[in-house]
């Protein structure tokens, strides 16, 4: 036996007795200095499309503290600073999504503060924003569909984010018809509410798929929880746009100065059933975001911020002081929640935890 085993470590050591056993390590700490020296321009290849999430959250943030029931300089000039903010890291291959954040944060900041022509402007960049915001979802999916095959097993809420563009044309039509003349209104909450449907619709098929891959693989890896956030977007997007909608109906009169439907016998009745079905459907939706929300509190502890708390216009339709309450302590508790994901983020990009070999698109 041990003549046996001596012979294999002499084949062993004629094998591989010339080979240096500190070469490995040698190489390997070579690769680690070279790394180290990494210029921020080399970085920059390691830039992910999930840097752009910023822009959408800056800007949502802002929206919120335009519409929290406190009245503060304070806070309406953050907010501001924030809409500024907003717009200078704006740059994005999402195009849609931030656009759309800064185009409702206009109608906060812009018109109080601006001339008439921003009226006119808003309704140009509207039209011009739901053109785009069609072609790139049916050539995002078209990519999607036709480039690279996605495994059902790894299906994450931000499977729906290429359609996100097209759904808040709904929430931004709730944000700018009211601003404008009665025919030019009318046909904003028109498109608005086909393309609030058509979001809404694919993000209820995408949850299908979503709902089957948590029951059937488990909670995503722990790098990937906080997208789970993403699912909490389109019920309040739509619960958000149908309210809005449905109160700029109401204040611009457009049923009774500009549609004239056949068949209806009291056109001024429609404006309030309009609201009541428009509150009716919140609610319904309110639950289920609220459910997404839970079930992504309990995998991750970062949000992704919806741009504005339906719970503060459920409590305004509702006249409800303790929803108001609720809803602006959301608002108090999103923006410190944004304030730490900043902190977080600057320190990963100082500690090499992202924009890094072997980080971000390289640990997928």
């Amino acid at each position: 036996m041990l003549s046996s085993d001596s012979s294999v470590e002499s084949s062993a050591h004629r094998e591989f007795g010339d080979v240096d056993i500190e070469m490995f390590p040698k190489e390997h700490q070579e690769k680690e200095d070279l790394i180290e020296t990494l210029t921020f321009t080399q970085r920059l290849k390691h830039f992910t499309y999930a840097w752009y999430a910023c822009s959408m959250s800056t800007g949502g943030v802002a929206f919120t503290l335009s519409v929290l029931p406190i009245e503060s300089v304070a806070i309406i000039t953050l907010g501001k600073a924030m809409f500024v903010i907003n717009i200078m890291d704006s740059s994005s291959p999402q195009g849609g999504s931030p656009l759309a954040t800064m185009m409702t944060n206009t109608t906060a900041y812009g018109i109080p503060n601006t001339g008439p022509w921003i009226i006119g402007a808003l309704r140009v960049a509207f039209w011009m924003y739901t053109v785009c915001a069609t072609i790139l979802a049916i050539v995002y999916y078209h990519v999607l569909f036709t480039v690279k095959k996605l495994v059902i097993t790894n299906v994450l809420p931000g499977w729906v984010l290429p359609i996100f563009p097209a759904m808040l044309v709904g929430t931004l039509a709730s944000a700018i018809a009211k601003t404008q003349p009665v025919e030019s209104a009318a046909q904003m909450l028109v498109a608005g509410l086909t393309f609030q449907g058509l979001g809404m619709f694919l993000a209820l098929m995408m949850y299908g798929i979503y709902f089957g891959r948590l029951l059937t693989s488990g909670l995503p890896v722990d790098a990937s929880r906080p997208a789970m956030f993403i699912a909490v977007g389109p019920p309040s997007f739509t619960a958000l746009a149908l309210i809005g909608m449905a109160q700029d109906a109401t204040v611009t009169k457009v049923f009774t100065e500009y549609y004239n439907l056949p068949g209806i016998a009291n056109p001024a009745a429609i404006p309030d059933m309009l609201q009541l079905g428009a509150l009716l459907s919140a609610i319904f939706l309110w639950a289920l975001a609220f459910w997404f929300f839970a079930i992504a509190t309990f995998a991750a502890i970062e949000a992704f911020p919806p741009k504005r708390l339906p719970s503060q216009l459920i409590g305004e339709r509702l006249n409800s002081s303790s929803i108001l309450g609720v809803g602006a302590a959301m608002g108090v508790v999103l923006f410190v929640l944004w304030l730490l994901i900043v902190f977080s983020h600057i320190k990963a990009v100082t500690h090499k935890m992202i924009m890094w070999p072997g980080k971000d698109e390289d640990a997928h």
